[in-house]
């Protein structure tokens, strides 16, 4: 038996030979693993220390309130009672904390609410509206105290509670980020609170007071047992989920997850401030370039039809570009061999056919305009001036984060569009980003001797690429070839087809590629990390159904996983691993500085500081991002780039 040098501190087997179902997480090559008896002990420094598994209660049998128990409550509207009712709650392990509230808009609406639970005590309702703030000292030292807080979808209650002078400090279960990490990927149901008490306690939790008028002076008796009701259930939720986790190996995950709840929170309150006025300017600018193309383009196309479109009186009509018969038509027309008009059949065609490239460039235009110029300013809110998206911390099966209302990860790199994103007055951004983080993780998983020399080197990977695929020396390299280089780099590593290398390298990197080039680059990359083609075709041969990251975060498949995820599971996920890390230390090491965790996009982190602080802020977040990558690559060293900007674009 054999265990993977750089896991030896997790006593994780090789899955080549009888492995505990760490599928696909092992270099393959054979002085990367070492035999069992070598195993060193493990250290609580480098996992999950015993203390943070009793912090976390997986073999504690506490007296969790009975399914068939009626939820008693106590209803608080006087400050003086307070203290007192929270008293026995001071000394508790283990709370529940929830909250109803006049909206879902923790910037302008309020928290009518407080609920707390407890095992083997009435939950206590405090009514925020009643209650005067500075009778509030007891509920906020329990809400920063040591009992774990127990709550369902807690980036929303956090966020109120923020905004209400009730912080919640110390450690975290949030019910949603759990069931979420138990499906791994495979989802038969839905997160909201009903969904889980249905489908781990096997009851019908009713939430027909959830949209009642929480804003009226006297609440009812059905709204105030529905709000007692839902923050006792979290403690039932917690101990059905927690033996659940421990058997999929997940608290660690969990805990990670868990601990970067309060620094997600704090980015989607803090926003982003947009430069309204540039913005605008660069708006009118891209309909401009928008409709000259689209002039230029229907030049080109419309002579080609085999017919004029006329109208009724006889008149031409112009071309539709949004219409896929009539632009195929036109390219069938001018010679292009093309059987529809989607960019994976366009992109290989556009070096050989300036129809198709002007085609190509034309829609880029129109999307910018669509989907970013004339719709980002409606997402200012109109109290702050500032933007502040939905990040969802377990947006892809991955683990990795996406962002809605808006998309501010799909934001250009362009510098027209980032430049647009300013600190406030008398502040900087403060943007750090992991370089090649992904190609780092896929260095450390496979155990490519010369991608991890380059890097352990600090050799530049993507102009040793170029040179690899060129044929050239390293001198010899051209920008452009360096360019081509990052996209077979990163979309290699996947296993990407030629048709899909074509098209990932005109999207992400505006390079041209044909066909037959691309299906060069493939073959010549392959030969020259063959660690990477090693490791891609031991997962081809097993296509296992589970997959895990290197922190131990699970990914399943009901149905056949296609190998382009298998391989992008425990890549990207080990790199979202390694984001959520930082962020889960930065608000802490930050708080010296006045600095704010402001945004996120995959490997990249912005903080806006006062100027004064702007460089320790700086070498904090570099220290913070490249000590939480250690933590999970111990062969290739991980490195993270920082700059101090007057906007986004000048990282």
């Amino acid at each position: 038996m054999y265990v993977n040098v750089y896991r030896q501190h997790q006593n994780i087997w090789c899955v080549w030979c009888s492995s505990d179902a760490f599928s696909g997480l092992k270099s393959i090559d054979s002085d990367c693993l070492i035999p069992l008896r070598e195993i060193v002990q493990i250290t609580a420094t480098e996992s999950v220390s015993a203390i943070e598994l009793e912090d976390f209660y997986i073999d504690e049998k506490s007296d969790a309130i009975s399914s068939q128990a009626a939820v008693s409550y106590e209803f608080v509207e006087d400050g003086q009672r307070l203290a007192e009712v929270l008293k026995p709650f001071q000394t508790c392990q283990v709370i529940a904390v929830d909250t109803e509230t006049t909206g879902l808009d923790s910037l302008k609406d309020r928290i009518r609410l407080v609920q707390i639970a407890a095992p083997n005590q009435p939950v206590i309702i405090i009514d925020l509206f009643k209650v005067a703030k500075e009778t509030l000292a007891p509920l906020r030292e329990l809400l920063q105290g040591t009992p774990i807080k127990v709550l369902q979808n807690a980036k929303f209650d956090l966020k109120f509670l923020q905004q209400a002078g009730l912080p919640i400090a110390g450690k975290l279960f949030d019910t949603m980020i759990a069931a979420q990490l138990l499906d791994a990927g495979v989802r038969s149901h839905g997160y909201n609170l009903a969904e889980l008490v249905k489908v781990y306690l096997g009851e019908e939790l009713s939430k027909e007071q959830q949209r009642s008028d929480w804003s009226h002076p006297s609440l009812s008796s059905e709204q105030l047992e529905y709000a007692a009701r839902d923050a006792a259930i979290l403690l039932r939720l917690r101990e059905v989920m927690k033996p659940k986790l421990t058997g999929a190996r997940l608290v660690k995950t969990a805990k990670l997850e868990f601990d970067c709840l309060g620094a997600i929170a704090q980015m989607e309150l803090n926003g982003m401030l947009l430069d309204l006025s540039r913005w605008d300017s660069l708006r009118q600018e891209l309909e401009q370039r928008r409709n000259q193309m689209a002039g230029a383009l229907r030049q080109q196309f419309q002579p080609a039809l085999l017919s004029a479109q006329l109208d009724l009186l006889g008149n031409e009509v112009s071309l539709n570009l949004d219409s896929q018969p009539q632009v195929l038509e036109a390219l069938q027309q001018m010679g292009v061999p093309v059987e529809n008009t989607s960019k994976l059949s366009l992109i290989p065609l556009a070096e050989g056919h300036p129809p198709v490239r002007a085609l190509l460039d034309y829609r880029k235009a129109a999307k910018a305009v669509q989907a970013f110029a004339s719709s980002l300013p409606k997402h200012v809110h109109p109290i702050t001036g500032r933007i502040h998206p939905d990040y969802q911390q377990m947006g892809a099966a991955t683990g990795r984060m996406s962002c809605r209302n808006p998309n501010l990860q799909q934001i250009p790199r362009d510098k027209i569009f980032r430049s647009c994103f300013i600190p406030a007055p008398g502040y900087r951004l403060v943007v750090a980003d992991y370089s090649q983080i992904e190609l780092r993780v896929a260095a450390e998983l496979s155990g490519d001797r010369r991608m991890i020399e380059a890097y352990q080197n600090d050799e530049d990977l993507h102009r040793l690429t170029a040179a690899l695929i060129a044929d050239k020396s390293l001198d010899q390299v051209e920008k452009s070839e360096r360019q081509a280089a990052k996209a077979v780099n990163f979309g290699l590593i996947y296993a990407m087809g030629a048709k899909g290398l074509a098209e990932y390298a005109y999207n992400n990197y505006g390079v041209q590629m044909s066909l037959k080039q691309a299906e060069t680059f493939r073959k010549r990359y392959f030969e020259a990390y063959q660690g990477i083609a090693r490791w891609h075709g031991a997962i081809k041969r097993k296509l296992p159904r589970e997959m895990r990251t290197m922190g131990d975060r699970l990914r399943r498949w009901k149905d056949e996983p296609k190998l382009t995820e298998l391989l992008n599971t425990p890549v990207q996920g080990t790199a979202a691993d390694i984001t959520k890390a930082a962020l889960a230390k930065l608000p802490a090491a930050l708080k010296e500085t006045g600095a704010k965790l402001i945004g996120t996009v995959h490997d990249e982190i912005l903080l806006e500081a006062p100027e004064k602080t702007a460089e320790p802020a700086a070498k904090i977040l570099q220290q913070v991002m490249e000590q939480a990558g250690q933590r999970y690559l111990r062969k290739v060293p991980v490195k993270a780039e920082v700059a101090i900007a007057l906007n986004w674009a000048e990282k």
